[in-house]
């Protein structure tokens, strides 16, 4: 009852201003025989302190601006007036930090019963620094054993980045999409973009699992470079399955609606290599983004076809949206993160699903018999 009390996404009770109600879905806690997965894009979570190669002088603290010549020439040469009054400006002190990271704490705190999800795949997270802040002490009662960021090209500093409660199996990889364009300028640009970041954990029933963690292009980049990303990912995926391998892939990859329905990257690519989140299940969900009033679903997750290699089974009804009180307007789109105002979280609502571990019960079962008997 305490997770249905402190949970407000896919609630049945219509937000002000919101286009339709939804079911409660994820709200309960989960059984002992699944386990759950969770895509999350935390907006700029970001440290203040500087990483070399990188262009994170905006998440700052105003002290260090102030001081710090490299900072103003930077911020001098932003072309928008906006980022660069942002970059002046913003004052991203520890106390800001610390009331970001408690704000992208709660939410994961509402999964699960409170509990947080089993696995969480995440974008824009700066560095290990600010991960295991979040992790290594707002969440630290939650038993999170694996986190995982790799430094990748990025020149705004941001990479995805991946937890989980189960153990780590190898070693975790990072792939740099092959990105092809005709323009050699736009190509050197291209190819600073965020890598597949490649984990695999080993799960309750001693099976394994692959996650890859995406970031694909945004919308002011060339619908090409996402099409190449959504192939590279799709080959990965197949290529996983025919090693006999349980692969889900998720993640921010901003594609927007109007691009799917040009291009059907997820219905006519991805949903070759598996089942896509929002085609199989979130039946009544609108949207992960809103963009000027219309809802994409740019975080997704993608089911590998190849799951029952490690027992595991899509639960398409648990999929849902996650909506929490204090990441929401009124009008029931995301509140994005408002160090000012001190409110919001992120300007995308995570993605939320649950997969069934089959045989699990059983072999509980007969493990307990024979420890009974020895």
């Amino acid at each position: 009852m305490a997770a249905l009390l402190g949970f407000v996404g896919c609630t049945s009770t219509p937000q002000a201003g919101s286009s339709r109600a939804e079911t409660p879905i994820s709200a309960v806690s989960k059984n002992a025989d699944e386990i759950s997965v969770m895509v999350f894009n935390v907006e700029n979570l970001f440290d203040n302190k500087h990483d070399e190669g990188t262009e994170d002088y905006t998440y700052l603290s105003l002290s260090e601006k102030k001081s710090n010549p490299e900072v103003k020439k930077f911020c001098a040469g932003v072309s928008s007036e906006f980022y660069k009054m942002e970059c002046y400006e913003k004052d991203w002190n520890n106390e800001i930090i610390k009331f970001k990271l408690s704000q992208v704490a709660k939410v994961i705190r509402h999964i699960d019963g409170g509990k947080g999800p089993d696995n969480l795949m995440m974008a824009e997270v700066e560095n290990m620094n600010i991960l295991n802040k979040l992790f290594g002490e707002e969440l630290k009662d939650l038993g999170y054993q694996t986190v995982v960021l790799i430094e990748g090209p990025d020149t705004r500093g941001i990479d995805p980045a991946f937890a989980s409660k189960f153990p780590l199996k190898g070693k975790p990889q990072l792939h740099l999409i092959p990105y092809q364009d005709s323009n050699p300028e736009k190509l050197k640009y291209a190819k600073k973009s965020r890598g597949i970041l490649e984990v695999t954990v080993t799960l309750p029933n001693k099976k394994d699992l692959t996650f890859l963690v995406g970031h694909f292009p945004s919308q002011s980049n060339p619908t090409e470079w996402r099409k190449q990303a959504v192939e590279f990912a799709t080959a990965k995926m197949k290529e996983y399955e025919k090693q006999g391998r349980a692969v889900i892939m998720g993640g921010d990859l901003n594609i927007i609606a109007e691009e799917e329905q040009e291009h059907g990257y997820f219905s006519k690519i991805f949903s070759t290599a598996g089942q896509v989140s929002h085609l199989v299940g979130c039946k009544t969900c609108e949207g992960t983004h809103n963009y000027k009033g219309h809802w994409s679903f740019l975080d997704i997750q993608v089911f590998g076809n190849g799951l029952k290699n490690s027992q595991l089974e899509l639960i398409p009804e648990s999929i849902t949206v996650v909506k929490v009180a204090h990441h929401m307007k009124r009008n029931g789109t995301p509140l994005r993160f408002d160090e000012e105002e001190k409110s919001g979280v992120s300007d995308h609502f995570p993605i939320y699903s649950r997969l069934k571990l089959n045989n699990y019960n059983k072999r509980v079962k007969s493990t307990t018999g024979r420890t009974a008997q020895a």
